[in-house]
C-alpha cells in the first residue's frame, strides 16, 4: 500500500516526508492534475491542488503549514471536498498515525495481560517470563518490562546479551510506531520477542511512548505480557485487557498487596490475585484473596532451584509451568 502526496509546493513535501521516514514509509510524490495516485491508500494533497482525486478506498487530506490561516484552511478544505486537514508540523504525531493506519490497516488486537508485584520480590517477574515461555512457541507473544527498577526481565531470562532496541531507543524515535517494523526490531530470545531495559537507561518512562507502543504491539503480536511497576498510572491498567496481582502468602506481603489491589481495583475491572505458595506458615490462598478482596486466579509455588538457576544467568526453562496455573491462563486468553 502506498500514500501518495500531490503537491508542487517543497515546504508541504518536505514536511511530509519527514513525517514518513520517521517511521519507515515512502512517499509517492506527484505532481497535481496528475495520474498515479489511483493504488495510494492515502492521498495527501498539498493547497496548490485544484480538483482532489475522486477515490472510494483511499482518504484524502489537505496539508497545510503552520502560520496558515486556519479558516481559509478549512475553505480550501470545503472547495476540494476532503474532511480532514493537516498543519504541520504541528499535526506530525496525528499524521504518522494515518500514515500507518494507510499501509497497515488496524487489526483486533492481540490480548494484553497486565502482572503486578503486590509488594518487592512477589514474584511477578518470574510469573510474566513464564507466562511468556509458555505461549511463545505456538501463539505470537512479547514480553514487555514496563517496570524501571525491576532489575530487568531479560535478565530473568538469561537474554541480557541478545541485541536489538530497548526502551531509551524507543523513546528517542520519532513519530509512531508501525507493528510490522516493531515485530522486526525487538530483540527475540528462543523466538520470544522481548523489550526491556538498557543497563544505562535513565529510570523514566514517557507515558505517551508506552501508550503508543502498547497499541502497535497490539497489532503486531497475539499475546502482550506486560511487568507492570506498582505505580503505573492507571491508564496503563486500562490498556490491559486482565490483570493479575501477585502475592506470597505472608501477612506483611497481603497487607502490602491489598493496597495495590485497591489501586489496580479503581482502574480496571479484572484483576485477579495469584498467591505465591511460601509453604509451611503460609496464608490460606482463598482466604488471602477473600482478605484482599479480589478473586483468585490460582496460586504458584515458591520454587528455590528456579530462582537460583535466575540468579546464575540461565533464565527460566522454556517449559517452566509453575504448576498449571499458566497453562489454565493462557487456555483462558488465547485459542
Amino acid at each position: 500500500m502506498q500514500v501518495a502526496i500531490i503537491t508542487d509546493l517543497g515546504a508541504i513535501t518536505d514536511e511530509c516526508a519527514r513525517v514518513a521516514e520517521s517511521i519507515g514509509i515512502s512517499l509517492k510524490v506527484l505532481p497535481p492534475d496528475s495520474g498515479g495516485w489511483q493504488n495510494a491508500s492515502l492521498i495527501l494533497l498539498g493547497e496548490d491542488v485544484r480538483e482532489a482525486p475522486a477515490t472510494d478506498h483511499a482518504d484524502r487530506i489537505l496539508v497545510v503549514l503552520d502560520g496558515d490561516e486556519p479558516s481559509s484552511a478549512w475553505k480550501r478544505a470545503a472547495h476540494l471536498g476532503v474532511e480532514q486537514l493537516a498543519v504541520l508540523p504541528s499535526a506530525a504525531e496525528w499524521l504518522s498515525g494515518r500514515m500507518i493506519a494507510a499501509v497497515e490497516p488496524p487489526v483486533a488486537p492481540g490480548v494484553t495481560v497486565g502482572v503486578v508485584a503486590g509488594c518487592g520480590g512477589a514474584g511477578a517477574s518470574v510469573l510474566s517470563c513464564a507466562l511468556a515461555r509458555r505461549a511463545g512457541p505456538d501463539v505470537s507473544t512479547v514480553l514487555v518490562d514496563a517496570d524501571p527498577l525491576g532489575g530487568g526481565l531479560d535478565l530473568v531470562l538469561g537474554a541480557e546479551q541478545v541485541p536489538g532496541p530497548r526502551w531509551a531507543d524507543l523513546s528517542a524515535s520519532r513519530g509512531q510506531l508501525r507493528p510490522s517494523t516493531l515485530s522486526q526490531a525487538l530483540p527475540r530470545h528462543e523466538g520470544l520477542a522481548i523489550l526491556s531495559w538498557g543497563r544505562d537507561d535513565i529510570l523514566e518512562l514517557d507515558p505517551d511512548v508506552f501508550d503508543d507502543f502498547l497499541a502497535a504491539a497490539g497489532q503486531a503480536f497475539d499475546l502482550v505480557i506486560v511487568d507492570l511497576p506498582r505505580h503505573a498510572p492507571p491508564q496503563w491498567t486500562r490498556r490491559c485487557h486482565h490483570v493479575l496481582l501477585v502475592s506470597p502468602a505472608r501477612v506483611r506481603s497481603a497487607v502490602a498487596a491489598s493496597q495495590v489491589a485497591k489501586r489496580l481495583s479503581q482502574s480496571h475491572p479484572d484483576v485477579r490475585l495469584v498467591v505465591r505458595d511460601t509453604g509451611a506458615g503460609g496464608l490460606d490462598a482463598e482466604l488471602l484473596a477473600d482478605s484482599i478482596g479480589l478473586d483468585l486466579a490460582g496460586s504458584i509455588r515458591d520454587d528455590r532451584g528456579l530462582s537460583a538457576a535466575v540468579d546464575r544467568g540461565e533464565g527460566i526453562p522454556g517449559g517452566a509451568r509453575l504448576g498449571k496455573l499458566v497453562d489454565r491462563l493462557l487456555g483462558e486468553w488465547v485459542e
